[in-house]
């Protein structure tokens, strides 16, 4: 029999810089690459696991893929039962199999069905090489690691192989009705991802400044959803702000983004490092505390219906195109929990399921963090209105709260005492 090595894609998809399959094609010469789209079904907390948004970019990226796969006569296969399709392999190849290796529960079980066969995997999430450290501490000391190492140059290009037929599904994308002018829409792609990269490096140096920023597509890298798909890789997005910072300077900013990519890192390995503690209701900490089962405060949150414009408004951009700017979701995860009491995990899923830039690492990273189960050792809250009039809150409820209203007469404060006291037990 024919040996053949099998590249499971997965959150890498994308050719450069891609480890699993440089591998591959530097052992082997024939290649077949494999995607399933099991991964994008199931359910969390009632929430569909991967709704419309994400699916969307995921499935250009994959047309993306399966194009740019075959300018090196490599052939990708769209399954949607990855056991099956190894066996069906298996039975007319040596086969071996090549894949990164991921954090999160889901993806680690779904790893098991590759290891049933001879297999080489790498972990390549990060921009960072791993390194130990205490994963219930602050970031702090974690960065103050990690900015000591050098990051590795990118892989070199691989060459041309020989593939296999194998069956494949058709990849239908779903077509996504966006109807607000202000919403931030991503296409999928390594092809886009590179084109987002070319367009924001002459404004790296402006990042720090607009990064905070409630609405629009310039105010942020924007770099985030082909992180989480892959198909673009963290080193590629350094060594591209280095060569800009050779051209111009060094700043701020630029530094900024590199300071943004190692928190990225920091979840990934805490997540790694925890055994996955960051999905259990009491976090990488352990302690018990009482989260509210409130169904009238869910729904109405859920529904955008809570009576606090900054928060309504936010949960409908969400909602309805998948996006949220970082501000937005550091606001609505300390209101979700600091305000209403209610437990964490119910909004970490409900972002799961809606967000295009999704990654299991940093979206229970985040709400870990604000829910006072994760990294951070200080009781914080996020004041709504406050943060509403640092940075022009009236101006992005206005793009998406669609009729006259008010906020209700709430009391932040008050709501905000009451859940320390009686969700937290802080005095």
């Amino acid at each position: 029999m024919e040996n053949l090595a099998v590249v499971i894609f997965r959150n890498n998809l994308r050719i450069e810089d891609n480890q699993s399959l440089y591998n591959a094609c530097k052992k082997y010469d024939y290649v077949l690459g494999l995607y399933s789209l099991e991964i994008l079904e199931n359910e969390v907390f009632g929430f569909k696991k991967c709704d419309i948004f994400r699916e969307k970019l995921i499935k250009e990226s994959l047309q993306n893929l399966q194009k740019n796969l075959l300018k090196y006569d490599i052939n990708l296969s769209i399954v949607n039962n990855i056991d099956n399709a190894l066996k069906k392999l298996a039975s007319s190849y040596n086969i071996e199999v090549f894949f990164d290796e991921e954090v999160g529960t889901e993806e680690q079980n779904f790893e098991n069905k590759f290891k049933k066969y001879k297999h080489q995997s790498t972990f390549s999430q990060t921009l960072i090489e791993p390194f130990l450290f205490d994963y219930k501490k602050s970031f702090t000391g974690f960065r103050k690691k990690a900015e000591k190492q050098d990051i590795k140059e990118l892989l070199p290009s691989i060459t041309k192989k020989k593939s296999v037929y194998f069956e494949s599904l058709e990849i239908k994308v779903p077509i996504v009705e966006i109807k607000n002018k202000h919403s931030i829409v991503f296409k999928g792609g390594e092809d886009e991802a590179l084109k987002q990269l070319e367009n924001y490096l002459p404004k790296i140096h402006e990042y720090k400044s607009t990064r905070n920023e409630m609405s629009g597509f310039e105010n942020s890298t924007k770099f985030s959803a082909y992180l989480a798909t892959g198909c673009i890789s963290p080193r590629k997005i350094y060594w591209e702000i280095k060569k800009q910072e050779e051209k111009t300077f060094e700043s701020d900013s630029s530094y900024w983004i590199y300071f943004e990519l190692l928190w990225r890192d920091f979840f990934h390995l805490v997540m790694k490092y925890s055994g996955n503690k960051l999905f259990l209701k009491y976090g990488i900490k352990g302690e018990k505390f009482n989260f509210r089962n409130d169904k009238k405060l869910l729904e109405e949150f859920l529904n955008a219906n809570t009576g606090v414009d900054l928060i309504d408004a936010s949960i409908i951009e969400l909602k309805t195109t998948g996006w949220l700017s970082n501000r937005n979701r550091q606001i609505v995860a300390s209101y979700f929990v600091k305000n209403l009491g209610l437990d964490w995990r119910i909004g970490a899923a409900f972002f799961e399921s809606l967000l295009v830039d999704y990654n299991p690492a940093s979206n229970y990273g985040n709400w870990a963090y604000q829910s006072h189960v994760g990294n951070d050792k200080t009781y914080r809250i996020f004041d709504v209105k406050r943060q509403s009039d640092m940075y022009n809150g009236t101006d992005y409820i206005n793009k998406w709260l669609n009729k006259d209203r008010k906020n209700k007469n709430i009391n932040y404060r008050k709501m905000a005492e009451e859940v320390k006291v009686n969700v937290f037990f802080e005095s």
